[in-house]
């Protein structure tokens, strides 16, 4: 996501301008002095030599620098309208069409009379370099390919967010639970999603299966979601491993190469990822790091859902997910229940708490 630019952002380029002017006033002033000085110890009039020139120099100076302001915004301007791959296969073009038109240009120099020679020179390098980089911007793509690099490589080498970064995993994507992480204020980070991710999401959300294209359009849902929240940057690199097929390996050789943490669900994944030396993050361990303790005597309100082993027995769940079994409630089913925990037990589902109704 794109900073937005406040008014501190106007103002700061405002002073950014004027300062680049100053300083360019500042050298011509001094260039001018110099040359008072000069002028003027020649006369023998050097006070009056170099205060002129200093003058005359802050007033060039100015308008000078306001003209070199105007025309490196052009240029600027023109930048913003080519990639970065054209700006490189252009300077490459214009360096060497400038060499050549130098090599050239010499002969003019030694043919035609003193005057002439010179400007013909610099003429000829500069149509040179101008015709080099238009030549060269249009072939960007050929001549990249030919140096072994992209449009997409570079545009990610360019613009890789490696500070504070983290890699999301697809299972985190469907969770869901990731936009109600980011809308507390709790993550800030640079996300990092990989293009090989966003195409095993839109392949789950054109799946026949009806369950997994619903985890699909979560997945996507929830990405641009989060992409619309001010307080995170999402970036979606291009970066790709095209010698590895699987996902999974692709996600923890690309978190390798950038060094950044891995966010993924997949405990698999995970022990793989961790074993490669790539620190890895868990929703899953988060939530369950984040559970109410509940002591014995505790009061809590529960729903009964189902009914549980025992045909007396009410099941239900706390906001945690954690799961409440109450002796005699199983004909109390859609009724909510004051409770009190009377014990838990930690299974490989998750912490069971056993508890019974309190006298109303």
């Amino acid at each position: 996501m794109r900073l937005r630019a406040g008014p501190l952002g106007g103002a700061g380029a405002v002073v950014q301008k004027s300062v680049f002017v100053e300083i360019v006033r500042l050298l011509i002033v001094l260039l001018f002095t110099a040359g008072g000085y000069g002028i003027g110890d020649h006369y023998e009039a050097t006070l009056l030599g170099t205060t002129f020139g200093a003058a005359i120099g802050y007033v060039c100076g100015g308008i000078f620098g306001r003209f070199m302001r105007t025309m490196l915004g052009v240029v600027e301007a023109e930048t913003t309208r080519f990639s970065a791959g054209e700006i490189l296969a252009g300077s490459v073009g214009a360096l060497v069409m400038g060499l050549l038109g130098a090599l050239v240009g010499v002969t003019a120099i030694g043919l035609l009379p003193d005057p002439w020679g010179w400007p013909v020179f610099g003429l000829i390098v500069w149509i040179s370099v101008h015709l080099g980089f238009r030549i060269a911007r249009k072939k960007s793509s050929e001549m990249l390919s030919l140096a072994g690099l992209s449009e997409r490589s570079l545009s990610s080498l360019t613009a890789r967010p490696t500070r504070d970064a983290v890699l999301l995993d697809t299972s985190v994507l469907i969770d869901g639970r990731l936009l109600r992480l980011a809308q507390t204020g709790f993550l800030h980070r640079n996300l990092l999603v990989p293009c090989f991710v966003l195409d095993e999401l839109q392949s789950l959300a054109d799946s026949r299966d009806p369950q997994v294209r619903r985890k699909g359009h979560i997945g996507l849902e929830s990405l641009e979601a989060i992409q619309r929240d001010t307080r995170l940057h999402v970036h979606v690199t291009d970066e790709e491993i095209p010698e590895i097929e699987a996902v999974d390996a692709k996600l923890v050789a690309l978190a390798t190469r950038l060094s950044v943490n891995l966010l993924t669900n997949d405990k698999a994944l995970s022990r793989v990822a961790e074993i490669r030396g790539v620190h890895c993050l868990s929703l899953d361990r988060l939530a369950k790091s984040l559970r109410a303790v509940r002591a014995p005597g505790d009061i809590v309100h529960v729903t009964i859902v189902k009914e549980g082993q025992e045909k007396s027995e009410g099941v239900g769940f706390l906001e945690d997910g954690s799961m409440v079994v109450v002796p005699d409630a199983g004909e109390l089913l859609e009724q909510t229940l004051e409770v009190r925990i009377t014990g838990s037990a930690d299974t490989a589902r998750g912490r069971i708490f056993f508890a019974s109704m309190t006298d109303l």
